[in-house]
């Protein structure tokens, strides 16, 4: 498993605050120190009445909507990651982490977040593995404490075949500023045919090598341009897209908008 950092902020929401709907290219959870209200997750959609204390924990390209509670002013911890399983899947939709997560008496929640947004904020020396810890604890609670409320996906012997694939997905990821990736390459891997592999790859991930190589590709640059200060030029280029122009039609497909523009919002 591999966690990867986005961001962390402390909010103080107005009266008749709504978020959504939208989908996001990474995961992320609500955790509210104040408020109330209902979230919507889905299509149709599934509906969770959340309070102070709980959380909302929300995989990568979940649909969702949030809406307060009418009056109050919600004290709110946004904070935005990458979790993965064996190089590109993400885990939380994997594993089937619960949506709706209730407060407990134990729970790493309030510490957790306020040490988050603290180290996004600051970003003294070590923030981000720092960051990665406290996202870790806040999963390893939810999984120990919540079991029972998981939903898993995929066959046993799809999950079976994951770690013959890890190899690939490793290759993968040190070589995505490469503009020129082929199913050969990745074949060689695992020393298997190419038509056999095209097979065994998508009956694990239910993409194509070459879909599921463009959205980690977008996933990179997604992290790179909320993370760093590089030329949008710069980020396609490390994320091995040749030309601009590419990698403009293709984030706007993926993500909904456009490089430029997804920098400069500011997603809660």
């Amino acid at each position: 498993m591999k966690i990867q950092v986005v961001s962390a902020i402390e909010w103080e929401w107005p009266r008749q605050w709504k978020v959504g709907p939208r989908v996001l290219n990474d995961s992320m959870f609500f955790w509210f120190e104040r408020g109330s209200g209902k979230a919507y997750f889905g299509s149709p959609p599934k509906v969770y009445e959340f309070h102070a204390g709980d959380m909302l924990l929300i995989p990568q390209g979940m649909e969702h909507s949030i809406e307060g509670t009418a009056g109050e002013e919600p004290h709110v911890y946004a904070v935005h990651f990458y979790a993965t399983l064996f190089g590109g899947i993400d885990l939380l939709h994997m594993l089937g982490f619960p949506l709706y997560v209730p407060s407990g008496e134990l729970a790493p929640y309030k510490q957790s977040s306020e040490r988050l947004v603290r180290n996004y904020a600051t970003k003294s020396p070590g923030w981000s593995l720092a960051m990665t810890n406290d996202i870790f604890s806040i999963l390893l609670y939810v999984i120990r404490t919540e079991v029972d409320r998981f939903t898993p996906l995929g066959s046993i012997d799809c999950q079976a075949q994951l770690p013959r694939l890890q190899p690939v997905l490793d290759w993968i990821d040190l070589n995505l500023s490469c503009h020129e990736i082929t199913v050969a390459d990745l074949a060689r891997q695992v020393f298997v045919s190419e038509t056999h592999f095209r097979r065994l790859f998508q009956k694990v991930f239910g993409v194509s090598p070459v879909q599921f190589i463009r959205q980690r590709r977008i996933d990179r640059a997604c992290a790179l341009l909320r993370t760093t200060d590089l030329p949008i030029k710069q980020v396609a280029q490390n994320c091995g897209f040749a030309e601009d122009a590419f990698f403009s039609r293709v984030f706007h497909r993926l993500v909904g908008t456009s490089p430029a523009a997804y920098r400069k919002a500011e997603l809660i």
